[in-house]
């Protein structure tokens, strides 16, 4: 690379490599304010030990320092003696400590759940009432007023996101260690009986898009009729149907909006892609089995748990179905649609700024700060169009596999569980299993085969589309081997078109595994390297079992 990436401070700084695989954009990075701020209240509510996640943005990559409660950001626990000492002297460590046994034993994580609803719900209806704007009849002065209202509505749901972060992965932490903890079963043995407990994985608005499917059969149009047309033309024709076009129209106000790959606002909207609205329509019109727990592999691994545990494995369980859906709801409801209700703005902005000849091209306004934008269009001169795309070839043109993957010191060892409180103990190994299942993927394998975590069962050959950007989505086809680095909440939507999922990146408990999972497409994440391996149009055959992706030709 041809620029330097250097410690922020001192301590770790990690390179986020689940959500997002190429540089974000200056705006999206103002916008990650709200995520320490959510952060730290979620923390403290449960009496963890790390006080908050402090973000940092080098050349638009996304790095991330582990701040504790006490002591300063580096080094290793000191002696034993020492540690232990401070949790009988230090006021917020003892205090902590207790917020941790209260949480676990009053099971917080329902409460959340209770007020992530109703949070939802207001969520909803912030972003449906800005995407509502008809920026048309604004001038100047009223888009930027509206963009500024997107820009604090775009924090304001980055923040609502990390709020619920620990709430939402506490009780699958549990239930997770319960689980594995004397039965001799592994984490990627048990997850499978969260397949089911997170339907907005599968798809988002649901029923809207089960209303869509039924006034599609009244008005005596089925899939075949859409699939010898474009996308586009497809969509021109069910707009001609009165009664088709308000059931597209009320799917696609719950959705239009929503950013499909990412949690950036260079990725493309749901709007901006017929092809996977026209995806989602085709999925529904297709029967599609009823998603149910599965009670035979339930009760096989319930056997399997020491007996005096069966009862805390029956309420870690129920617990975890209950609350997993959290995981993904805050994203997809909150920065996910925040984002791109910004995103539809800012592309105004620069379609403005085009025609009065500041800009040749209006995608450069998502490269520009929010203030930047702001003054292009009061006519100061902020920033250059030169800069602008700069920082757009750079973003284009740059990914994760090109970035040190730890800034400033090297990580150190957590101290042993068996030093801490027995009290916070079970807080801790919660925290711990998740954090560990989302991020953590296997070394890389030999150079002649491409291994990784098997994360949905089944086997499945087809044709391999390397996607490293949703503007690359277009590439999809139906039955495709979608290859990618990564993948956010927003990927559901093209899970419809593929036929199984390959990640170079992340965990059992990471976004691709839930999304694999609940669509029952063979999966396999943390591979690595499979996306400098498979070559576009390669045939690829995909063991959701054994790990294992071969290149057949």
């Amino acid at each position: 690379m041809d620029r330097e990436f250097t410690s922020p401070g001192p301590g770790t700084w990690t390179l986020d490599t689940t959500h997002n695989a190429t540089a974000m954009t200056v705006y999206a990075g103002e916008c990650f304010t709200g995520l320490p701020r959510g952060f730290q209240e979620c923390c403290e509510r449960y009496g963890l030990l790390m006080s908050h996640l402090q973000p940092t943005f080098q050349h638009g990559f996304f790095f991330v320092q582990q701040v504790g409660v006490v002591g300063k950001p580096g080094g290793g626990p000191p002696p034993k003696f020492l540690f232990q000492l401070m949790f009988r002297l230090h006021p917020v460590l003892r205090k902590r400590v207790k917020t941790a046994h209260e949480a676990f034993s009053n099971q917080l994580w329902l409460q959340d759940l209770r007020d992530w609803d109703l949070m939802k719900r207001d969520s909803i209806a912030r972003n449906t009432a800005l995407q509502s704007v008809d920026m048309s009849g604004l001038d100047d002065e009223g888009l930027i007023r509206h963009l500024e209202d997107c820009s604090v509505n775009a924090e304001e749901m980055v923040y609502r996101h990390h709020k619920y972060s620990v709430g939402s992965i506490m009780p699958v932490g549990r239930f997770l260690d319960v689980a594995t903890r004397g039965s001799g079963l592994t984490p990627a043995q048990v997850v499978p009986l969260l397949k089911g407990s997170t339907p907005v994985s599968k798809g988002i608005a649901g029923e809207e898009l089960a209303n869509l499917a039924v006034v599609l059969r009244a008005a005596g149009i089925v899939k075949t009729d859409l699939d010898n047309l474009s996308a586009e033309d497809a969509l021109a024709m069910l707009r001609d149907h009165g009664d088709v076009n308000e059931a597209l129209e009320t799917y696609l106000a719950l959705t239009g909006y929503m950013l499909i790959g990412g949690y950036c606002i260079s990725e493309k909207t749901l709007l901006e892609s017929p092809n996977i609205i026209l995806a989602r329509i085709g999925e529904a019109l297709a029967p599609q089995p009823e998603t149910e727990f599965d009670e035979k592999l339930e009760q096989s691994i319930r056997d399997q748990i020491p007996e005096a545990d069966r009862e805390e494995f029956d309420l870690s369980l129920s617990d975890a179905r209950k609350a997993n859906r959290m995981r993904d709801e805050r994203g997809i409801y909150n920065d996910i649609w925040g984002a791109g209700v910004a995103r539809i703005a800012i592309l105004e902005a620069g379609r403005r700024l085009v025609n009065k000849g500041v800009l040749s091209n209006h995608e450069l306004t998502l490269d520009a700060s929010h203030a930047e934008m702001l003054g292009l269009l009061r006519g100061e001169n902020p920033v250059t169009e030169e800069i602008l795309q700069e920082r757009r070839t750079w973003r284009l043109t740059k990914n994760i596999d090109e970035v040190p993957e730890i800034l400033g010191a090297e990580p150190s060892d957590p101290p042993p569980l068996d030093w801490l409180p027995a009290k916070i103990r079970p807080t801790m190994r919660a925290f711990a299993m998740v954090m560990g299942n989302v991020f953590d993927s296997p070394e890389a394998g030999s150079t002649e085969k491409i291994t990784g975590l098997p994360v949905s069962p089944g086997v499945y050959e087809g044709t391999a589309k390397v996607i490293l950007s949703t503007r690359d989505f277009d590439r999809l086809n139906e039955g495709d081997v979608l290859v990618t680095k990564n993948t956010s909440a927003g990927f559901n939507v093209v899970l419809p078109i593929i036929g199984a999922l390959v990640t170079d990146r992340g965990g059992i408990l990471s976004h691709a595994a839930i999304v694999s999972r609940e669509y029952g497409i063979p999966g396999v994440v943390g591979t690595k390297t499979a996306t400098q391996k498979i070559k576009e149009g390669d045939r690829i055959r995909v063991d959701g079992e054994s790990g294992e992706v071969t290149i057949i030709s």
